[in-house]
This record gives C-alpha cells, sequence and structure tokens, in this order.
C-alpha cells in the first residue's frame, strides 16, 4: 500500500497509561516518515492549542483538535467550527437535571469548568489552560466542544437519552467509559481529516489511522487503512482493516515500523 497521511488519536492508542509516548523512538520514526513524504497527524479531542505545546518540536505537523472541530498548523494557524450562543445554552439546559456530571466547555484557547466542580474532576491533567467560574451559563467564550465526566455505569443510558434531546444540536460520542464529549454535528475527526486530504491532495486509500475509541470510527470510515488498538472495544476492532498491540506496548509504533518503514 502507498502511504502519504499517518493519522492517530492520543489518549488510549499513541499515548500509555501514564499519558506519555516514547519520545526518542517517535523522534526517529518521525524523521523516517519525513524522508519517505509522509505526513504524521495528531486526532485528538484535546485541544489544538494544548497539541501544538505537546508536539512543539515538530512545527511542520498537522493538529486536529476537538475532536475535528479544529485544524492546526503553525505556519497555516488555526481553523475552528464552534458552537453557537444559542446552541451552548440548549446543551447546558439539557444536561443540568443530570447533576452527577461534570462538565467542562472547551474553548479554543481556554477550557471554563465549575468552582464547586468535584475535586476528583481534575482537569488540569488533561487541559493545560483552565479556568474557573460559578456558572457555566454565563461563560462568553465561543465552545468548541463539551467534555462530559459522568459515573462509568451511567455512560450508555446517557448516550441513549442525550441523543434524542440534542438531535441537530450536539452529537454525544463516548470516549469510553465514564466519559464523553458533545460535538457538533458533523464536526468530528473524519471530517477534519477528509478537510486536511483535500487540502493537501491526499486520497482515503493513501491513509493510514490508528485509534481505540467510537469518536474515531469517521476517521475509520473515512480512511481505507484503519488500525484498531488491541486495546480497543469490539465494535471498535470491527470497524477497522487490522489490529495492533496495546497502547501501553507502543503498538502504533510498532505498526509503523514493521508495515510502512521496514
Amino acid at each position: 500500500m502507498t502511504i502519504k497521511l499517518i493519522a492517530t488519536d492520543m489518549d488510549g492508542t499513541f499515548l500509555n497509561d501514564h499519558g506519555d509516548y516514547d519520545q526518542e523512538r517517535f523522534a526517529n520514526d518521525y524523521a523516517a516518515l519525513q524522508r519517505r513524504g509522509i505526513q504524521f497527524v495528531i486526532a485528538s479531542g484535546h485541544q489544538a492549542a494544548e497539541l501544538a505545546t505537546t508536539f512543539s518540536a515538530y512545527p511542520e505537523m498537522w493538529l486536529i483538535g476537538g475532536n475535528g472541530a479544529e485544524l492546526w498548523q503553525r505556519e497555516a494557524g488555526l481553523k475552528a467550527a464552534t458552537f453557537s450562543p444559542q446552541a451552548t445554552q440548549q446543551v447546558l439546559a439539557a444536561l443540568a437535571p443530570y447533576p452527577e456530571l461534570q462538565v467542562a466547555l472547551c474553548g479554543t484557547q481556554t477550557v471554563h469548568v465549575l468552582a464547586h466542580a468535584n475535586p476528583q474532576f481534575n482537569m488540569r491533567d488533561y487541559y493545560y489552560q483552565l479556568e474557573t467560574c460559578a456558572d457555566l451559563t454565563t461563560v462568553t467564550d465561543p465552545v468548541v466542544k463539551f467534555d462530559v465526566i459522568c459515573p462509568a455505569a451511567m455512560t450508555d443510558q446517557l448516550v441513549y437519552e442525550l441523543t434524542p434531546k440534542l438531535a441537530g444540536i450536539a452529537v454525544p460520542a463516548s470516549g469510553g467509559q465514564g466519559s464523553m464529549d458533545l460535538i457538533q454535528p458533523g464536526m468530528h475527526k473524519g471530517r477534519a481529516l477528509k478537510q486536511l486530504g483535500e487540502q493537501l491532495g491526499i486520497l482515503p486509500d493513501e491513509m493510514l489511522v490508528f485509534g481505540d475509541g467510537t469518536n474515531d470510527l469517521e476517521m475509520f470510515h473515512y480512511a481505507t487503512h484503519a488500525v484498531a488498538m488491541q486495546n480497543a472495544p469490539e465494535n471498535v476492532q470491527a470497524n477497522a482493516t487490522a489490529v495492533t498491540g496495546t497502547n501501553v506496548d507502543n503498538g502504533v509504533l510498532d505498526y509503523i515500523e514493521q508495515h510502512i518503514l521496514s
């Protein structure tokens, strides 16, 4: 296969369970990909601004943030799609009957959480620029997505209940038991990948993607070559064309080295 672009999810895929990766090994692989003219893209629920800090050593790298709502590259700058103020208020109203939820409003630069949020809802480990407020309905920053933490056993039921309530306004995208994003309709990783491919002149059958969650499925369906992690749930693996090792065992780099760089 001829691959011109590789895109990978972060948490549970490229990153290990400590939120880190083998930096020396990746640097060598990235340099080898660059020599072959292969783009390496991060596609994540994280903010593009945060991803840019994490991968500051790779200024030419394209970054898909906010589960597809953001597309960033240092030279090209940031393109971001955001919820309308009305839609933001409608989402917050739909979440209000669920006091057990912890909600973060994710803007392009700042993430907003309630000042009295559960101490275990430590978004500082996930988002690097965080602000607290007394009432999320007073936030005026444009919102890219909503990050929702819930009791693990409640996740599937919450997706089931919110999907019709938010039809046409927001789409629940589960990131695994206990967490989900509410994203803009049509704004997903697959859309951003398509946009980037058209911009770079790269076709779906020239793309290889990695993921472990249901929020990676649109990316799987767009790219011809989709690799699920061994730690991914069965429904994600069923939508992949191949399965690699776990995120803990550097499954992404193993696959790239064995099938692209060998």
